[in-house]
Order: structure tokens, then sequence, then C-alpha cells
């Protein structure tokens, strides 16, 4: 099994974030842009290579919903959630195929379901900063994945922000 946490940073004007392996060191590093509509994120290796780009779709009706890039710029990955939902639920297209991450955002507890088989997991820990535990089977690109809750994250935070413009 592969393992990683993603936290963010405490300070951060662009989003960042980095991600440690079990023995807290850095593997990845998540950089942000000042200022974007679409949350756009890098996620990059420790020599500052980048392996995807993160965004969210700036128009999205109904419908929440994320890309992924790889450093060519190929789309790899689309994420949608749905509007209105009881328990979050995360349908991903992808080059692997199509995904499932589903969960239930008041226990902070996601599995991530490949052709009806759980690959992976992820928890989210209860802190003053965003901060998720990623668990996946082995045999599986962990950037790839990373992506994948740097992606939903932003669908979350993009949702907490428009909750909280509406009032």
């Amino acid at each position: 099994m592969q393992q990683v946490s993603i936290r963010n940073k405490w300070i951060s004007l662009r989003g960042g974030s980095t991600v440690k392996d079990v023995n807290e060191k850095d593997v990845f590093y998540v950089k942000g842009k000042f200022w974007t509509v679409t949350r756009k994120k890098f996620l990059q290796d420790m020599q500052g290579n980048l392996i995807y780009t993160i965004r969210n779709k700036f128009w999205a009706f109904f419908v929440r919903k994320a890309m992924v890039y790889d450093k060519d710029g190929n789309q790899v990955a689309f994420i949608r959630k749905k509007f209105w939902s009881v328990h979050d639920r995360y349908f991903i297209q992808s080059s692997l195929g199509n995904l499932e991450i589903t969960g239930n955002i008041l226990c902070f507890d996601y599995h991530i379901i490949l052709d009806g088989k759980e690959i992976g997991h992820v928890s989210r820990k209860i802190s003053l900063r965003d901060s998720f535990v990623l668990t996946l089977e082995d045999g599986y690109d962990l950037p790839f994945f990373v992506a994948f809750v740097i992606a939903i994250d932003n669908i979350t935070d993009q949702a907490r922000q428009d909750a909280s413009s509406s009032y």
C-alpha cells in the first residue's frame, strides 16, 4: 500500500500544499496561482518539475467540475459532482477508466472505486488547515490520485465560497 498526507500550508496566498510520505518526507508540492477564478494548481515533484495541472471548470451549472491535465497539457481526467447530493459522490472519467469517489462529508471518509473494486481511501483530518491522508493500492500512479484529491478539495472550497457569498 502507498500512503501520503496532503496538507495545505498554514499561510499561503496561492493555496499551496505539501505532500509527505509516511516518514514525513516531502514527496510532492502543490503550487497555486495567486489569483485565479478556476483555482488552478500545479502538482510538482520536489525538483519543481510539473506533473499535473488541476483546475475547476469556469462555468458549472448544477454540476461542479474539475479537470486534470498532464505536463503536456492533455486532459487526463474530468471530475464532476452533482450540485445537489445527499452523500459526497464524485465521478471521474480518466485514462484509467471510470472511477468513483464516494463518501460522507460529515465523516470525512471517502472510498476510491475503479470498476466496482475499492483501490484506495481518502480520510480528511480535522484541523485548522485542510489535511488529507490518501491510501492507495500498489501499482497505481500515486501523483495521479493526489491530483484527484486536490481537484476534489478545489471543488469543495468553491462550493463553500459560493455558499458563504450567497448570504
